[in-house]
């Protein structure tokens, strides 16, 4: 959530500031702004809703060096106003955070005090009014941001573009912050993806962190005692860098659709690759998989993998529900943590308090370079392309694609397992076709109109459920639940009444328990849809997966991604940008 981007170089800095914050619009937002700094001043340019075409920011004067921020609301309305970036009084300078600044009730009490006035209903400007009042000790700003920072609780990271000395001041605490490193080029960004069609050279800030730039140099400080720190540039691999939507409407149906091939490219791990985390989970007293959301799903079903397949000992854990683990990990345990971007705020802290006591932590990701990818003893990249739409799809589906890979690993049956995911793959074809498609847009208009819809599953299913609800309820707005079949009868079933919609997805070969249960609720009045292989009269209509069981584990979520697709369609709902959400969230 939010994003950060500053531009030096020789280039007019207002068209590429608004390039890269078109390329953190994944991140969720919903306002943004822009600073750049000219002969006469600082010049700001702020609006409310998506970024549009740069007509919008028209008047902005030819510039070399500004600063953007897209804004997801935490503190104040979603107004031009509290939008960012923020001028200091005299308007010598401007800030723009991601984060929370978490006392910013006390800090804000004690400015005032001092006569300091607030325009804005923001916790940014607070950091605005501190950096201002530690000028009056000192002409630096440089020494005036880093001890106003000292001052922040929270995960904050800062930006400040500078009219005096012409400079940008940058710190990274929780939120992430790259600098890339461009031919006569500086960018000061959120992540890679925003600059990646520009260089692939970076420096990775670390946490209480500061960067520079002034002089046409860039430097490294320790924020809490302004130690210079040699910076270290990384050269990036080969990334997708194209955000194209190509001839779709949207990059959510885009994404979805590109599952046949995500899904193929998570088996391209090879068995030398999975080797150490392999030989490290085999010789852990216990496994906990990690993840929040989407991610915590793609956990789940990963420890049932794990579990069944490679039969190892597994707890899946919610990263925001942790505290009561930390006595019970142990050096040796290992924790695989699941995060599309790698910058999940719940994950990294929880992941940091596992290895604190001695738990080896490996990652499945989606974006190079992120903070979990660089912090994990065993980093897996899931090579899925970039994810713009701020629900995850192909995300998902390659995440539990490779933890059944290394369930298979685990079990000594390594090849079986990469065959499974190639015919996995060639399986999901069927979701693309356009006869598939039609079926899906006519039970969406069945379902557009109601309130309420219970997703149902079992064993291997059950973490389909939850996903397959979350994914109806992301995009649509329509109220759903997952539950597993064996909830029905202790509560559930009480929610049940004639027209109920529920959803049941059913294995290849049955299952007596799932049929049970979509009897009893269609003995109430249900509709019941079957996220099934085979017809069957229990069913009032039916969206097809494929045959094979192994398969079926995987792909089985695809419908319920195309019916939460078309239900927004329908309804007028942007696919891509959901209310209220953000992919990244990186405040906790």
């Amino acid at each position: 959530m939010c994003g950060i981007f500053g531009y030096v170089g020789a280039k007019d800095a207002a068209p590429v500031i608004i390039n890269g914050l078109k390329r953190l619009e994944y991140r969720g937002y919903d306002s943004w702004g822009i600073a750049v700094l000219h002969a006469n001043g600082i010049m700001v340019s702020k609006k409310v809703g998506a970024i549009g075409e740069l007509a919008k920011v028209k008047g902005l004067p030819e510039s070399h060096m500004g600063i953007g921020h897209t804004r997801w609301a935490t503190h104040g309305g979603v107004t031009e106003h509290n939008a960012h970036p923020h001028f200091s009084g005299d308007r010598s300078f401007v800030v723009a955070q991601n984060g929370i600044v978490e006392n910013y009730q006390e800090l804000k009490g004690k400015l005032k005090k001092r006569g300091y006035r607030f325009d804005t209903e923001t916790d940014t400007e607070v950091i605005v009014r501190l950096i201002e009042d530690k000028l009056k000790g000192s002409p630096d700003l440089k020494e005036a941001v880093r001890k106003a920072f000292l001052e922040l609780s929270g995960r904050n990271t800062i930006i400040v573009l500078s009219r005096k000395d012409e400079e940008i001041i940058a710190i990274r605490h929780g939120s992430p912050l790259v600098v890339g490193l461009g031919n006569g080029e500086y960018f000061f960004a959120s992540d890679t993806l925003s600059f990646a069609d520009r260089t692939s050279r970076v420096i990775f800030v670390n946490d209480l962190e500061m960067v520079e730039y002034r002089a046409g140099r860039v430097n490294l400080y320790g924020v809490k005692d302004d130690r210079k720190i040699p910076a270290q540039i990384s050269q990036l691999g080969q990334q997708e860098v194209a955000i194209d939507k190509k001839d779709h409407d949207s990059f959510y149906i885009k994404e979805v659709l590109e599952q046949p091939h995500t899904i193929r490219e998570a088996a391209l791990h090879s068995e030398k690759e999975l080797a150490p985390l392999v030989q490290a989970v085999k010789k852990a007293g216990h496994v906990y998989t990690l993840g929040a959301g989407t991610a915590s799903y793609a956990a789940g079903q990963g420890a049932y993998f794990l579990r069944t397949a490679g039969r190892v000992k597994v707890t899946e854990l919610k990263s925001y529900e942790t505290k009561s683990y930390l006595n019970v990990f142990k050096k040796g345990d290992v924790m695989i943590a699941v995060s599309q971007s790698g910058e999940t705020a719940d994950t990294l802290e929880a992941a940091a308090a596992a290895r604190q006591r001695g738990v080896r932590i490996a990652s499945i990701v989606n974006m190079m370079g992120s903070t979990l990818t660089r912090e994990s003893d065993f980093p897996f990249l899931t090579r899925s392309g970039p994810e713009i739409s701020v629900v995850s799809t192909k995300a998902f589906t390659a995440q539990i694609s490779f933890l059944k890979l290394l369930s298979y690993s685990l079990a000594g049956r390594y090849w079986e397992g990469k065959r499974l995911i190639e015919e996995t793959s060639i399986a999901a074809e069927m979701f693309g076709q356009s006869r598939y498609l039609k079926k899906v847009e006519a039970t969406a208009r069945t379902l557009m109109d109601k309130e309420h819809v219970y997703v149902l599953g079992r064993d291997e299913n059950y973490y389909l459920s939850l996903e397959g609800a979350l994914k109806i309820k992301e995009i649509s707005y329509i109220h759903a639940e997952g539950f597993s079949a064996g909830e029905l009868k202790h509560g559930v079933i009480a929610l049940i009444e004639k027209g109920t919609p529920v959803i049941g997805i059913l294995p290849p070969d049955g299952q007596a328990d799932i049929l049970s249960a979509l009897a009893e609720v269609r003995a109430r009045g249900a509709w019941v849809l079957g996220i099934a292989a085979r017809d069957n009269e229990l069913l009032d209509d039916r969206l097809a997966v494929p045959e094979q069981a192994e398969v079926a584990g995987i792909v089985s979520i695809i419908p319920f991604q195309l019916l939460g697709y078309y239900l927004a369609k329908f309804k007028g709902f942007s696919p891509d940008k959901p209310r209220n959400l953000a992919k990244s969230v990186t405040v906790k």
